[in-house]
């Protein structure tokens, strides 16, 4: 192979054996020779299945195996539970009769894997951050010892990181831990293919002063997409919903031709949306012979359903079909998939390329089909005739096949509830500390550097103020008693609030979760199945069900992604172009013509189109930005006078020019803050921790965070 592999320990060579490789991919050389040539941080950057997660953990667990470490020697971090337990089963046989330990560390794990490996802390710990936050919280007289001798820390999946409260959480424990621990590790992180990798490493790097290596996939991977476009027209007077029925029956056989005889996922964007798409494909597969092909995997159906999909997808004697959310975006190990299937538009790039990457393992080429639906039913189906949905598609496609570009991360400067959460972590751990050591220790940490020591002042003494936190005789800060109840429960940990769900039952297995509680009788929509609901626990907190027929929705509410800028500019582009491409089909070429048709008829590539009274104005800019011109324009305009559907359009009544709209909002973003745009009806408190932080923080954070004024028109 090259001398890489001679510098690798005899159980792993003897699994690369095993596993016939004929090679290192470039991915693993070019991470090989950053590890072991500089003593930098790595980041690693490429394509799901591209073999990184080897580029790893290879020389980390060489390097434990022969110079092995005087207690925990290496942490993998990984944001899910479900990825956690994937790469504790892949690394069992890398490690062979190694002896060397690695050790999983979640809430589902047993107390007596975690308390030998307390009583002997050796090899690999793979933990969630939560979970890290808890031993530093609850063991900080334990963390020299356990962690002295620390010299790895590997990230998967950074990208899912670092524009999350999560992602600023994780990298305060890793300060906190090497400040207690008093070590250095080296960090590796582990990311999708992003566009702006400079800032992934800064975000690896923190304030550890260490230079990161940026290892990446420098070739073009073999992408494939396809976009299908269907039209769903609304029921006719007459003929009732013929038409209509027809269109969805032909759009699922479409589906099932996409997917029968191959193993592969099927994405959408909601739970909702998936469960619709599970159960109608399930009816298709069997009325065609085939009743065991589909399945399902979201956040709200129970684990044993999730990991059963799973372990069809990964079983190579069928060929099966998991129609799935977010959950299987990240690398949880699902075998070799043929091709990926997305219904609609993702929200963003990075998903596009994440989904598209989890097929084309072992050098085959990357294959997602697009089906871009407009459902006449929907009224946000369509702007003034133009179909934005295929628009949207398309312009992903072109920004991922021809820019390989793709979101970059949306931190919050002022991450006041964190602030809050890390305060009392810290004063939990110990027996109080003053302000000037809540400075050093807390405000210290890297993604609180741009609040200032007076913010975080005002912050404590209104925690002093609500109960929070309590003053000595000698000024040293302790846990309030309004506090205790919070601070010391279990779920502290979380910098992220979960809604409490109805768990659904049936013969005592529990089927799944859903937001809303039904009624004895009422049919409900789960794992791809409609239920009956036959009984409602005393406390309300259950049901159990029996499988039923007939139709069911039981809705989820979940936040959607903000759209970019350059998705917007780039849909102007489609819009404005004559360009024909190569991947969609016939169907979206001729809507796509005559969405061009309406958006230069109707004065939508133009960003003015006159109406009575005024006009309806089409930025194409992104979603922050133009919820930003929203308000301007209310202030300058008036409120009653401008009325928007965010992100397309924005209606104004008013005799001026569009010139002079537009001075309007240019001297306005030249002469105020955008403090001056918050109403008073505008929800500060969003995060879990945010309703101990004054309004005037609050305030501070919303205008950095969910404002900008950076946009030009």
């Amino acid at each position: 192979m090259t001398d890489y592999f001679e510098k690798l320990p005899w159980f792993i060579k003897e699994y690369i054996h095993t596993c016939r490789w004929s090679g290192f991919r470039e991915i693993q050389l070019q991470t090989f020779e950053s590890f072991y040539s500089t003593d930098d941080h790595i980041l690693i950057s490429a394509g799901t299945s591209s073999g990184k997660t080897e580029a790893a953990m290879f020389p980390v667990i060489g390097s434990l195996y022969n110079n092995p470490a005087d207690g925990i020697g290496a942490l993998y971090i990984g944001p899910l539970k479900a990825l956690i337990d994937d790469q504790f089963e892949r690394m069992g046989p890398v490690l062979g009769e190694s002896e060397l330990r690695i050790t999983g560390w979640h809430g589902d794990i047993s107390q007596n894997s975690k308390d030998r490996l307390l009583e002997n802390p050796s090899g690999i710990l793979q933990i969630t951050p939560e979970s890290l936050q808890n031993i530093i919280s609850y063991r900080p007289e334990e963390i020299e010892r356990l962690f002295h001798d620390l010299r790895f820390v590997i990230i998967d999946e950074v990208h899912a990181f670092m524009d999350s409260d999560r992602g600023m959480q994780l990298i305060c424990c890793l300060q906190r831990l090497e400040v207690l621990a008093h070590c250095e590790p080296r960090r590796i992180g582990l990311s999708a293919t992003i566009a702006d990798r400079e800032d992934a490493a800064d975000w690896l790097k923190g304030d550890t002063g260490r230079h990161v290596s940026i290892v990446y996939d420098g070739s073009i991977d073999r992408r494939d997409i396809r976009i299908h476009y269907n039209a769903f027209p609304l029921p006719d007077e007459g003929t009732g919903d013929i038409e209509r029925k027809k269109a969805v029956t032909a759009y699922y056989l479409q589906l099932f031709k996409e997917t029968h005889g191959y193993n592969c996922i099927v994405f959408t964007n909601s739970r909702q949306d998936a469960e619709m798409t599970a159960k109608s494909l399930r009816i298709v597969s069997e009325k065609k012979g085939f009743p065991d092909e589909v399945s399902i995997h979201h956040g709200s159906i129970s684990k044993e359903y999730r990991k059963n999909a799973e372990a069809r997808l990964k079983d190579p004697s069928v060929k099966s079909t998991t129609v799935a959310t977010v959950t299987l975006e990240l690398g949880i190990d699902v075998g070799d998939l043929d091709r990926i299937v997305q219904i609609d538009a993702p929200f963003t790039c990075s998903g596009l390329v994440q989904r598209m990457g989890r097929s084309g393992r072992r050098g085959n080429g990357q294959k997602l089909i697009l089906m871009c639906n407009e459902d006449d039913n929907e009224w946000w189906s369509t702007v003034d005739g133009v179909c934005m949905s295929l628009v949207k598609a398309i312009a992903m496609s072109e920004l991922v096949l021809r820019e390989g570009w793709t979101e970059p991360a949306d931190t919050d400067d002022m991450p006041f509830g964190l602030l809050y959460h890390q305060t009392m972590e810290y004063l939990r751990a110990g027996l109080g500390a003053k302000f000037s050591s809540l400075v050093s220790d807390v405000l210290s940490l890297h993604p609180f550097r741009n609040i200032t020591k007076e913010q975080y002042r005002l912050m404590i003494k209104n925690l002093v103020n609500l109960g929070h936190i309590e003053v000595m005789d000698d000024n040293t800060l302790l846990i309030g008693p309004n506090a205790e109840r919070i601070v010391f429960n279990r779920e502290f940990c979380s910098v992220f609030s979960t809604k409490k769900e109805i768990i659904v039952k049936t013969e005592g297995k529990t089927v799944g979760s859903i937001q809303n509680l039904p009624q004895v009788d009422e049919l409900i929509q789960l794992a791809g199945h409609v239920w009956m609901v036959v009984k409602v626990s005393a406390d309300k907190s259950s049901v159990e069900v029996v499988e039923a027929d007939g139709e069911a929705c039981n809705p989820w509410r979940s936040g959607t992604p903000p759209t970019h800028t350059r998705i917007m500019r780039k849909m102007l582009e489609v819009l404005q172009s004559d360009e024909d491409y190569p991947y969609i089909d016939e169907a979206s070429r001729e809507r796509l013509l005559t969405s061009r048709e309406l958006a230069r008829s109707n004065g939508m590539t133009d960003m003015f189109s006159e109406r009575k009274g005024g006009y309806r104005m089409y930025p194409w800019i992104g979603t922050k930005q133009f919820d930003t011109l929203r308000r301007i324009l209310q202030k300058t305009i008036g409120t009653d006078k401008v009325r928007a559907f965010q992100p397309y359009y924005i209606d104004i009544r008013s005799n001026l020019s569009p010139d002079q709209i537009i001075g309007k909002v240019n001297r306005y973003i030249d002469s105020h803050d955008p403090i001056s745009l918050i109403y008073d009806e505008d929800l500060l408190r969003y995060g879990k921790y945010d309703k101990f932080i004054p309004d005037s923080l609050l305030i501070k954070e919303f205008a950095s965070h969910r404002l900008d004024f950076d946009f030009e028109l």
